[in-house]
């Protein structure tokens, strides 16, 4: 941030600490495999903190999803059945993983928000894992130990209320 630029005005800071991620590679890239990997979840009881598919160079489906530790020991049960539910070629698991997360009204409104959230973080050396958002918020996935440090660089960008 520049010594000009003001700070931005959000309405607070969300974070999930205690979290894991999995990562599901090279599902066939088809209408319904979000759908099937999230009833999956949710069939096993499985709560999803969030959530994030893209499409790869192989043309194919790359689909992480973050949970509470609380549920790891049932996705580490349920995570070859649930990888060969949707015809997915390899998986990855990341432990020691938080969501830090920006959030406010009138989002839409102010198009720099998410901007200056990823380059606070890039500033930060804080590399960012994965990325979601909604109409109202934007949320990295980083490493656990990277959250105080991220908590700083987002506060040294954005006012709170």
């Amino acid at each position: 941030m520049t010594v000009t630029q003001e700070k931005t005005k959000i309405g607070g800071i969300l974070e999930t600490q205690n979290v894991s991620m999995f990562s599901i590679l090279s599902a066939p890239n088809q209408p319904g495999i979000a759908g099937r990997v999230l009833s999956f979840l949710g069939d096993h009881n499985v709560s999803v903190e969030f959530i994030t598919e893209s499409n790869n160079l192989e043309d194919t489906a790359d689909i992480a999803f973050c949970y509470r530790r609380q549920f790891e020991q049932k996705v580490n049960e349920i995570a070859s059945d649930l990888i060969a539910s949707v015809g997915a070629r390899s998986s990855r698991k990341s432990r020691d993983i938080a969501i830090i997360g920006v959030y406010g009204p009138h989002f839409k409104e102010k198009p720099q928000i998410a901007g200056r959230f990823c380059s606070a973080l890039g500033q930060a050396h804080i590399n960012i894992l994965g990325i979601s958002s909604s109409i109202s918020s934007v949320s990295c996935i980083i490493k656990a130990g990277d959250l105080d440090k991220a908590r700083e660089a987002v506060l040294a960008v954005f006012a709170l209320p």
